[in-house]
């Protein structure tokens, strides 16, 4: 007997006593959570086992739909090299992270369970991550969406999506770390949706950050397509969404003079060539600083609006990715 950790005894057969599966795991801890009094199949991953219910991970996953439909030798054989039970189920060992697929378990099991996502950037990808790797590897789709669109929402997929983000007053900027963390969890789980902003993020970021070795960063590779893609941002900036401050023109149905000899614009991209580091998608906001009449005002809006969304369909084509449509579909 294994005693649980709520004490109640996992019972052993004595058919199982030389069961190699069971004397490798007759030690291992009883999920408090997961181990359910009607539950129809024992899971063993890593040091830990859940007792859950075949419909219930079969409804969600074709996978385990496939893996439980397989036929099963009866619990007679199980002592002549069948397969193992314990208390009257079959025993499935999983090769993941037990944290992991908790995590999955709490997903499938408890809608309510995103109720308490995190705001925070930093604690979302922990929060997140087992989730969706798991979710991937055994298609459980509707779990899967969820947490992608967990991810969208902070790296949006859309010029819609990206101008409701940036108008949040309270919306908090991302870590460089978190970044990097954000872009490996995409591709190991082919979220590669996000991919556009995020190497967005990447070129944005100082290039002493960008240059740095660490681990747990992005590739090289990866680096080096986003420190080209930050000269093409700046090229962006320079001739589409902010071109009406470095190449200001009067508008057509302009009626001021003055308007052609203005020194605001110009001002205006002195500042914005000054920064850190291009921000084509940066909404201008300093309309009256200027200096122009009201009709040059709302033509350099217009142009402002058009080239920053032509920047964001840009954007994949700025690191090297496939299209928006393309990306989309590979979700």
């Amino acid at each position: 007997m294994n005693n649980s950790p709520e004490g109640r005894p996992i019972s052993i057969p004595p058919s199982l006593q030389g069961s190699k599966m069971v004397r490798k795991h007759v030690t291992a801890t009883r999920h408090t959570d997961f181990w359910f009094h009607d539950g129809s199949i024992v899971i063993v991953v890593g040091s830990l086992m859940f007792r859950v219910h075949q419909t219930v991970l079969s409804t969600h996953s074709e996978v385990f739909a496939g893996l439980f439909i397989l036929p099963q030798p009866p619990p007679s054989e199980t002592a002549k090299g069948g397969q193992e039970m314990i208390e009257g189920c079959h025993v499935v060992e999983l090769h993941d992270d037990s944290e992991d697929f908790t995590d999955m378990l709490k997903g499938i099991y408890h809608p309510s369970h995103f109720d308490t996502l995190p705001e925070d950037l930093e604690n979302i990808i922990p929060w997140i991550s087992g989730m969706l790797r798991l979710s991937t590897k055994y298609m459980i789709v509707t779990l899967r969406q969820r947490c992608i669109s967990i991810l969208k929402a902070k790296f949006p997929t859309t010029f819609a999506n990206y101008n409701t983000m940036i108008a949040n007053p309270s919306r908090k900027h991302y870590k460089s770390d978190d970044i990097m963390r954000v872009v490996l969890l995409a591709e190991e789980c082919n979220v590669r949706e996000i991919l556009p902003y995020a190497f967005y993020c990447v070129a944005r970021m100082g290039l002493t950050r960008i240059v740095a070795d660490s681990a747990t960063d992005i590739s090289w590779k990866e680096k080096a397509i986003c420190l080209v893609g930050r000269e093409r941002l700046r090229w962006a900036e320079m001739s589409l969404s902010h071109s009406f401050l470095f190449a200001f023109r009067p508008a057509p149905n302009c009626t001021t003079p003055q308007c052609g000899l203005a020194h605001g614009p110009h001002k205006e991209w002195r500042l914005l060539e000054a920064a850190r580091s291009p921000n084509p998608l940066k909404l201008f906001t300093r309309w009256q600083a200027l200096n122009v009449c009201a009709e040059c005002i709302a033509h350099s809006q217009t142009q402002h609006r058009e080239g920053r969304e032509e920047v964001w369909q840009h954007l994949p084509v700025i690191f090297e990715l496939p299209g928006w449509d393309e990306l989309r579909d590979t979700a």
